[in-house]
This record gives structure tokens, C-alpha cells and sequence, in this order.
């Protein structure tokens, strides 16, 4: 077949930019033709691995400003989707954002990996009520759809909580080549994800505050993160935060790492925190388990799905003084470093591979009516 993924934005580096760079390695392997439609693609931004693709872009925009993010995107993604089917006729469209669009582009699939509806945590009612007309179309795209994949369990119950529609699940997989194990274990813990606010980033920063203050252990802290358009102010605050805490000599914040760089700090790290809290699924913890070390995660959504407490890791409440312990308890215990990274890697290999996503969206298409 020829299939179109839709992705708005592909020049971030972040979990859902890998899932689809996966998803389109599973499609082509599969034997179909795959190109990308996008509102927005930067090269110099983006991973490398697209240029392996063919790719569809608008050249769009993006609104920094919080209220209209969601009503710029639903304007664009018009000119994306016209851009796309003016050159690729697909067979098939694989909609990994603006799942709005897949009851009007068909036969579809939609690849959920949070639906937008549980994005709006803003009370502001300009917001709300700039974000309906979008809520109810999301709906509508998710009740017409052919079918659901979604990204953890967690996802699937909200699909059905809030559209009424069963879904698969297709975790998410990680390159075990690689995000290859390693017993490497330098004097630092590490934490990834996008920078912005709701990653929750404060937690891991209080939790090396506790430590120091309560317990007069030091420990160093890498902050690794892609940076957010309209989030440099939370940045700075960050900034702000780690200097008046007097953390400047062991807390050390990286922007927009890239590949190579971002595996050595998973290679060389002794364990791995996961601040968000209910995160759908997050491929952090994966890629730092793929690598052998054990996570220290939020208990709730994806992370609880992903790492078993007290065997690959361990899940935790959100609170400081509680990730500070469980860091300190793996911080000086080499044995159980070991035999939790150990387990985390098979882990890993039993149920986040690639190879186990590719079969999960095989089995998928197989069985979906596409006509």
C-alpha cells in the first residue's frame, strides 16, 4: 500500500518523533510505501533518520502563545494535509497527531499516543472554549476511524473512556542495538525528557536538594532535555531554581542533545529518574532500561506499565524527600545497580523492542476493514 503518516511537527527530538521513525521503518519493512506529511520540518533540528524518508511538508508555523497553540495547529494541519494529497494519494493515512483529521482523510489508523482532549489542564475559559469546537472533532475522528492503536494501557482506557472505541496496544520500541547495555557506571544520575512544565523537573532538582540539605550526600545531576518553543521562560526557572538552592556544582542542565551524546549519558549513568506525572507512556525510562539502568519513576500511567518496582527500578510517589531516598538506596548499592539493570535490559528485550511494535501493528492492519 501507500501510506502517509501524519505528524505535525517532525523536528523535535523527542519519544513521539522516534515512535513514528519506528512506525515508518515497521510500514516500509512491511512492504508498503511510507512518506511523512507534516506542518513543520527542520533538518538541522530534526533526527537524522528522516532523511531516509520521503517527506511532505507545508512549511507551517507554530503559535507560542499557549491560548492559540491548538487553533493555529488546526488551521495548518489544512494546509499540511492539502500539501500531502496533492503529491501522495496513500491507500492508507496513519494519523500519530491531529486525530481530528481521520474522520475526513480515510481509510485510516490512528496511532494514539495522548488524546488532546486530556492536553487542557488550563482553567483559563478563553482556552476552553478556543479548544472545543477542536474537542468535539477529535471525537468524531476517533468514533470514524478505522481502527486505534494505542501506546500503553493507560492510553487505551482513556480511548475508551472518552470515545467509546476499543483500541490494540503497540508500545512504543527502542533500538536495543543502540541503547545497548552497559555496566558503566559514572558518578552521576540522569534525567531526560522535553523541557517544559508538565515534565514535572522540579522533583528530580528537589530530590538532589534533599539529599544534600537532610542528609549531606551529594550526588550529581545531568538534566538532558529538548527545549520547547514558548517554554524558555520555564527554562529559566529552572536556572533560577538550581542557583538559589545553591545546586550550581552538581546540577549540570544540556539543551537539545543529540543522539550520540544523549546515548553516553544513558551508557554512563548509574540510574535514571522519570519525573512526569500521568505520562501516557514515556520512552525515556525505556531507553534508559534498554541500557541497563534501573528507573526511578512516578507510579502512575505509563511508567507502571513499563517498570516493575523493586525488580527493574523502582515507582514512587511525587514527593522529593521519597525520590531522594530511593536514589541514595541505589546510589551506593552496586549489587543491586547491577542485578536491577540487569533485569531491566531483558526486560526491555521480551517487551520493548521494535520487533515486538512491528508485530503489534501488523497484527492491526490485518485484521482492519480498510474499505
Amino acid at each position: 500500500m501507500k501510506v502517509a503518516i501524519v505528524h505535525f511537527d517532525i523536528s523535535l527530538r523527542t519519544g513521539a518523533q522516534r515512535l513514528i521513525l519506528g512506525l515508518g521503518k515497521t510500514l516500509r519493512d512491511l512492504g508498503n510505501e511510507v512518506v511523512y506529511f507534516t506542518a513543520i520540518y527542520d533538518k538541522n533540528t530534526a533526527f537524522d533518520e528522516f532523511n531516509e524518508y520521503d517527506i511532505i511538508s507545508s512549511n507551517g508555523k507554530t503559535n507560542t502563545f499557549n491560548k492559540f497553540k491548538a487553533m493555529t495547529a488546526y488551521f495548518e494541519s489544512k494546509q499540511m494535509m492539502k500539501a500531502g494529497t496533492k503529491k501522495f494519494n496513500p491507500d492508507l493515512f496513519f494519523f500519530s497527531s491531529n486525530y481530528y483529521l481521520a474522520a475526513k482523510y480515510k481509510p485510516s489508523i490512528i496511532y494514539c499516543h495522548h488524546p488532546e482532549a486530556l492536553l487542557l489542564k488550563d482553567k483559563n475559559i478563553v482556552r476552553k472554549l478556543l479548544h472545543y469546537p477542536i474537542d468535539r472533532m477529535e471525537k468524531y475522528g476517533f468514533r470514524k476511524t478505522n481502527a486505534i492503536i494505542s501506546n500503553s494501557n493507560y492510553t487505551k482506557t482513556a480511548v475508551r473512556t472518552l470515545f467509546e472505541r476499543e483500541s490494540e496496544i503497540a508500545y512504543p520500541g527502542v533500538d536495543i542495538k543502540q541503547f545497548e547495555y552497559s555496566s558503566k557506571a559514572d558518578d552521576y544520575v540522569l534525567t531526560v525528557n522535553r523541557i517544559m512544565p508538565s515534565k514535572n523537573i522540579e522533583l528530580a532538582i528537589e530530590a538532589i536538594q534533599f539529599l544534600k540539605d537532610s542528609k549531606n550526600v551529594r550526588i550529581k545531576l545531568i538534566i538532558a532535555g529538548t527545549s520547547q518553543p514558548g517554554y524558555e521562560w520555564y527554562v529559566e526557572d529552572l536556572k533560577r531554581k538550581i542557583k538559589n538552592s545553591g545546586l550550581e556544582q552538581q546540577i549540570e542542565l544540556n539543551l537539545d542533545v543529540k543522539d550520540n551524546k544523549l546515548r553516553d549519558l544513558y551508557h554512563n549513568c548509574k540510574l535514571f529518574i522519570y519525573t512526569p506525572v500521568a505520562e501516557h507512556f514515556g520512552i525515556a525510562p525505556i531507553e534508559a532500561m534498554s541500557c541497563g539502568k534501573p528507573v526511578i519513576a512516578i507510579n502512575s500511567a505509563g511508567p507502571s506499565e513499563t517498570v516493575i518496582n523493586e525488580k527493574t527500578g523502582f515507582l514512587i510517589d511525587n514527593l522529593p524527600d521519597e525520590c531522594g531516598k530511593k536514589i541514595e538506596e541505589l546510589y551506593y548499592n552496586t549489587e543491586k545497580l547491577n542485578s536491577m539493570g540487569i533485569n531491566a535490559r531483558k526486560r526491555v528485550e521480551d517487551n520493548f523492542s521494535w520487533s515486538a511494535f512491528s508485530n503489534s501493528v501488523e497484527k492491526t492492519i490485518s485484521k482492519t476493514k480498510l474499505h
